[in-house]
C-alpha cells in the first residue's frame, strides 16, 4: 500500500518540505500518482525515513545519511560509525568542560556579596593571554586577526583578561592592556600554548579581590585603590601587574555593570 505525502508527513512529524529535501538528497524515491498527482510512499520508504531520522538524531549529515541509506559496503558503514563515535566523544568532552565552566561561574556569582572588595591571599591559576588592545588602541595587525578570531570562538573558555600597569595605578593613572585569557587547565584541551603574541602567566602567590565596575569609563586606579591601601598599610611588595578576569557582565543598556576577579602578584614572604 502507498500513502500520500501529507499522511507520511503527519505520521512521522516531518514537514512536506523535509520529505522533498530527503528526496532531493537521494534518501527517498517516491513515485507520482497517475496523471502527475501527489507523491506516493510505500512502507519501505517509511522505514527508510525512520532510519534517516535515526541517523539525523545521531548527528550524521544529510550527505552521510544518504550514503548510509544507500550503500552496500559494510566496512564503509562501520567506518562512518567509528568516525561519528570519535566526534561524539569529543563533543561530550567539550560539554563536560562547559558544565564545569557553568558551575564555576554560578559559584562565583553566588559569592559576589561576600567577595566584593574583600582582599585575601590566593594563588593565581596558570593563564595564557592574547593581548590585543592598549587602552582603546588596537595593538595587533591584520596578520593576527585570524588567530584572534580563533580565540574569540573559544568563548566561554576564552574570557576578557585585562592587565593593569601597577606603577600607573600607584601614580593615579589608568594604563590597561586588554586581552583574551584562557586558564591553563583548559589550554591543553583547547590546543593553546605559549608562542609569539601569547603570554603565559605561571601560577603565583597573589592578593585576590573581586571588584565591581559601572559605566564606560572605569579607571583602574579607582577600582584598585583598596588594594593600593592594603599593600601600603601591610608593607607588601608587589612583584607584577594585576591581572583581571571579567566573569560577569550585566545591564549594558544602562550602566554596564561588570564583575572582575583581580590577582596582584606579591612576594611569597608577605603571604
Amino acid at each position: 500500500m502507498e500513502y500520500r505525502i501529507g499522511v507520511v508527513s503527519k505520521l512521522l512529524g516531518i514537514s512536506a518540505e523535509g520529505l522533498r529535501l530527503y528526496e532531493r538528497e537521494g534518501i527517498l524515491n517516491s513515485r507520482r500518482e497517475e496523471g502527475g498527482g501527489y507523491r506516493l510512499y510505500g512502507h519501505l520508504d517509511i522505514t527508510a525515513l525512520m532510519r534517516a531520522r535515526s541517523y539525523h538524531n545521531s548527528g550524521f549529515s544529510l550527505k552521510e545519511t544518504e550514503y548510509l541509506i544507500n550503500t552496500s559496503d559494510v566496512k564503509g558503514v562501520l567506518e562512518s560509525y567509528r568516525k561519528r563515535q570519535e566526534d561524539l566523544e569529543q563533543e561530550i568532552a567539550v560539554k563536560q568542560k562547559m558544565l564545569e565552566y557553568m558551575k564555576e561561574i554560578h559559584s562565583l556569582s553566588e559569592r559576589i556579596a561576600a567577595d566584593l572588595w574583600c582582599i585575601r591571599k590566593e594563588k593565581r591559576p596558570e593563564m595564557y593571554r592574547f593581548e590585543f588592545m592598549d587602552g582603546d588602541r588596537l595593538i595587533i595587525g591584520p596578520e593576527k586577526y585570524e588567530e584572534f578570531q580563533t580565540w574569540v570562538n573559544l568563548a566561554p573558555f576564552a574570557f576578557p583578561a585585562q592587565r593593569n600597569d601597577w606603577k600607573a595605578v600607584l601614580n593615579g593613572e589608568d594604563h590597561s592592556i586588554s586581552a583574551l585569557g584562557i586558564f591553563g587547565k583548559d589550554a591543553e584541551f583547547l590546543g593553546i600554548g605559549e608562542r609569539e603574541g601569547i603570554v603565559r602567566h605561571p601560577p603565583c602567590e597573589c592578593l585576590y579581590t573581586v571588584v565591581k565596575l559601572e559605566g564606560e569609563e572605569a579607571l583602574s586606579y579607582q577600582y584598585l585603590n583598596h588594594l593600593v591601601e592594603y599593600v601600603k598599610n601591610n608593607h607588601i611588595h608587589v612583584v607584577g601587574d594585576p591581572i583581571a578576569r571579567t566573569f560577569l557582565s550585566m545591564n549594558k543598556r544602562e550602566n554596564y555593570t561588570r564583575y572582575r576577579q583581580i590577582w596582584v602578584p606579591v612576594e611569597e614572604s608577605f603571604i
